[in-house]
């Protein structure tokens, strides 16, 4: 079984959470921008490459604050969610649509209001049920692993 390290940004602005639209088959979701860190790559550096290229944003990566795993086919994927600061950038879902396999396509980039995270489907389930919670209370809790199983 492959491990594949993964990193996601959840960049506050104000009380917003940034988040990409993506598309899988027929099914759209919202998710914080991330993917695969690449070989050579600190994971610093892949949650800055990642949100710059889902939506054109820079930002200053913090601290671990959510970590997640899961399994699809001979892959086993971990998932480090950092806590980073918005530093600029116009949000715009940056024309990213290569994928491999059975990947979705990003299609859109914004901040959503934290009040308004409530309608939107966020993958995963759990990472929506955290951010109801911690973002209000500006993330103060130590890191959480999100699969409740």
């Amino acid at each position: 079984m492959e491990l594949i390290p993964r990193v996601a940004a959840i960049v506050q602005n104000r009380s917003s959470i940034l988040l990409v639209k993506h598309e899988q088959g027929n099914m759209s979701y919202w998710v914080p921008p991330g993917g695969a860190v690449e070989a050579g790559e600190s994971i610093h550096e892949a949650v800055k490459r990642k949100v710059k290229e889902e939506t054109n944003a820079q930002v200053d990566v913090n601290r671990i604050i959510y970590y997640n795993d899961f399994f699809g086919g001979t892959k086993h994927h971990m998932e480090f969610f950092f806590l980073c600061d918005y530093e600029g950038g116009t949000v715009k879902q940056n024309g990213e649509t290569e994928k491999e396999g059975d990947e979705s396509i990003p299609l859109d980039a914004r901040f959503v209001k934290v009040d308004n995270l409530q309608n939107y489907t966020i993958l995963p389930h759990e990472l929506k049920i955290r951010l109801l919670k911690d973002a209000p209370r500006k993330f103060k809790d130590k890191a959480v692993y999100l699969n409740s199983e």
